[in-house]
């Protein structure tokens, strides 16, 4: 009983001596971990007010050029003025030799034609046609010098609405002075005052009548 008492109480002295040791040990790692930060903490702060000095330097050099620059140009200009405040002699100033100098032109540069396309001119309105019945009642339709396609045709110069009228049921040419209407063969003719007629030279106040639209003729000449 009593050795193993001691024998305990030896072994616990051990382990004892043992974790201080360990301790002692961790101790100095951690202080040497913490003189290390300290030393890389200061380089970088040496650094970094070294960088600030240097531009606070620089900063505080231009400003000390500055008047330096300043004070030179009246002498520049002093030496180049005559007795009555003109140039003496010798070549252009600064400025008028930039003037003069032409203007550099960026490299690729092309030349650029824009070419200005005339549009054709509006035919010149030589008459009217006023349909007087049906759903275009009191509408007047321009008649311009050369040829006036008259029908249904979306396409035609004077479009009326009428079933009984061909798509493209008349021609009315304007020629020298001349008002010439040509039926173009349609279904159900062309019409003036009353008579069918295959051509006919209309004069001014004619009435014309296709398919069961009728017209009144305006000439204008």
């Amino acid at each position: 009983m009593v050795w193993d008492f001691f024998k305990n109480l030896a072994r616990q002295k051990a382990n004892s001596i043992q974790a201080g040791a360990k301790g002692k040990v961790m101790g100095a790692q951690a202080k040497a971990k913490s003189k290390a930060a300290a030393r890389i903490n200061k380089g970088f702060k040496d650094a970094g007010d070294k960088a600030k000095g240097a531009a606070k330097g620089a900063v505080k050099g231009g400003k000390d050029k500055a008047p330096a620059k300043a004070q030179q140009a009246p002498a520049q200009k002093d030496e180049g003025m005559g007795l009555f405040g003109k140039k003496k002699s010798g070549g252009q100033s600064q400025p008028a030799m930039e003037a003069a100098a032409p203007a550099e032109v960026g490299f690729g540069d092309k030349t650029q034609f824009i070419q200005v396309m005339e549009e054709d001119q509006p035919r010149m309105c030589v008459g009217w046609l006023v349909a007087m019945n049906g759903a275009q009642k009191g509408q007047d339709f321009r008649i311009v010098d050369g040829k006036n396609m008259i029908g249904t045709a979306a396409d035609a110069d004077i479009v009326l609405t009428d079933q009984y009228m061909s798509s493209r049921h008349a021609v009315l040419r304007h020629e020298d002075g001349q008002y010439i209407l040509v039926d173009l063969d349609s279904t159900n003719g062309t019409y003036v005052n009353d008579t069918r007629c295959q051509k006919e030279e209309l004069i001014d106040n004619d009435r014309v009548r296709l398919g069961r639209t009728e017209l009144w003729f305006k000439a204008l000449q």
